[in-house]
């Protein structure tokens, strides 16, 4: 299992949650597991090769909307470790 926190920062733009949107419609369309909080967005996924180019998908998608810079935290672990690190954001 792996646990991928992406920050996205879209700059020079008007319209700030077309980027974002755009990202997270493309996690959607692929069934990615994600979830969104006030400062980034957590995906996890099983299958960490699919998890990457879906994410990389959606960056490439978000800036065809303008610039927009993309950070990312991976943490791999057992399903438990997982679990645990996204009950805590739940709070």
């Amino acid at each position: 299992m792996i646990a991928i926190q992406i920050s996205l920062y879209p700059l020079e733009q008007k319209d700030i949650k077309k980027p974002l949107d755009v990202f997270w419609s493309i996690l959607k369309e692929n069934n990615i597991n994600y979830r969104i909080t006030p400062l980034s967005t957590i995906t996890w996924e099983d299958d960490e090769d699919r998890l990457y180019s879906i994410i990389f998908k959606a960056y490439r998608e978000a800036r065809k909307t303008g610039p927009v810079v993309m950070v990312s935290t991976v943490t791999t672990g057992d399903k438990d470790r997982v679990d645990e690190l996204l009950d805590y954001i739940r709070k």
